[in-house]
C-alpha cells in the first residue's frame, strides 16, 4: 500500500505510491478546529478595458503594494493579439497618492516588440517598482484592427479573448532561499467591429425579387398579344352556352362510338 510522509512542522500530508500497482484514493470529510493562516499576498493586480467605441480603446492595470514598509519590484509581461495595436507613446504610470514620483522612477525599463499582421502578436515587458503602501495605475491606448469576414469565429458578437498579463516578483537577493513568485491577472474580452453576417441573405432575397419583377414584366410585354377594342368579339351568353353544348355533345359522341365498337368486337 501507500506510505504516508508527514512533515511535523506543517499540516501537509504526502503519500508515496507503489509503482505498477493498483491503488484506491478516498477523501473522507475531516473536522478540524485548526485554521490555516492566510499569508498576505505581496502584490494585488487588477486589469480592465477603458474607453468606448469600436475603433479605439484602452487598458488599465492597477498594481497595489500592501506592504507598509517594503517596496516591491517585478516584471510585468503582456502578450497582445495582432489585431490589438497599442500606442506605446500613450503608456503612463502614475501614483495618485504620490504625484511627486515620476514615471521614470516607477518604470525602470521597457521592452517592446510590435506585432505583425496575421503573423505574431505584440509583446510588452516592463520592469516596475512600486513604493510601500501605494497603488500604481498603468494605462495605455490601443487601436482595433478590422478583420476579414472569414477570420471571425461563429460567435463573433461574443468578442475575442485577450491573454492575462504575467507578473514575476523578483526574489529577495538577501535571502538565498527566496524564489520568484508568478502572478496572473484575469483575461479580458475584446469586442471588435463586427459586420452584419445576415446581409448576404438580405442581398440575395432583394436581388431575386427585383429580377423576378423585371423578368415578369418584360416577359409579359414580349409574349402578350395586344388587340384593339373593336377587334374583340362581343360578349354573348347565348354563344357561350352553344359552344359549351357543342363541346359536351362532341365528347359524348366520341364515348358512344367507343362503346359501340367494343360491343361489335365482343359479338
Amino acid at each position: 500500500g501507500s506510505v504516508e510522509r508527514k512533515d511535523p512542522s506543517s499540516s501537509h500530508r504526502c503519500y508515496v505510491l507503489p509503482e505498477n500497482d493498483v491503488f484506491e484514493m478516498a477523501l473522507p470529510q475531516q473536522e478540524s478546529q485548526a485554521v490555516m493562516p492566510r499569508p498576505s499576498p505581496p502584490l494585488y493586480a487588477s486589469r480592465s478595458f477603458t474607453g468606448h467605441g469600436q475603433e479605439r480603446g484602452g487598458v488599465q492595470t492597477l498594481l497595489t503594494n500592501p506592504s507598509p514598509n517594503a517596496a516591491v519590484s517585478f516584471t510585468y509581461f503582456e502578450t497582445l493579439p495582432w489585431f490589438m495595436k497599442p500606442y506605446l507613446h500613450t503608456l503612463k504610470a502614475q501614483i495618485a497618492a504620490l504625484p511627486s514620483i515620476s514615471q521614470e522612477e516607477i518604470i525602470k525599463s521597457i521592452y517592446y516588440r510590435p506585432a505583425l499582421d496575421r503573423q505574431r502578436g505584440t509583446q510588452l515587458e516592463l520592469q516596475i517598482a512600486v513604493p510601500p503602501a501605494s497603488t500604481v495605475r498603468l494605462t495605455y491606448d490601443f487601436e482595433k484592427a478590422i478583420l476579414r469576414y472569414t477570420e471571425y469565429p461563429p460567435d463573433a458578437n461574443r468578442g475575442f479573448d485577450v491573454a492575462p498579463a504575467v507578473i514575476r516578483l523578483h526574489p529577495d537577493r538577501t535571502d538565498p532561499s527566496s524564489k520568484a513568485v508568478y502572478l496572473r491577472t484575469t483575461s479580458l474580452l475584446l469586442s471588435l467591429p463586427t459586420p452584419d453576417f445576415s446581409m448576404p441573405y438580405n442581398v440575395i432575397i432583394l436581388t431575386s425579387t427585383v429580377i423576378a419583377l423585371a423578368f415578369g414584366s418584360i416577359y409579359n410585354l414580349l409574349v402578350r398579344r395586344f388587340v384593339g377594342a373593336d377587334e374583340v368579339e362581343s360578349f354573348s351568353l347565348a354563344k357561350i352556352k352553344a359552344r359549351m353544348k357543342g363541346r359536351v355533345r362532341g365528347r359524348f359522341g366520341v364515348l358512344m362510338d367507343r362503346f359501340s365498337n367494343k360491343e361489335k368486337k365482343t359479338q
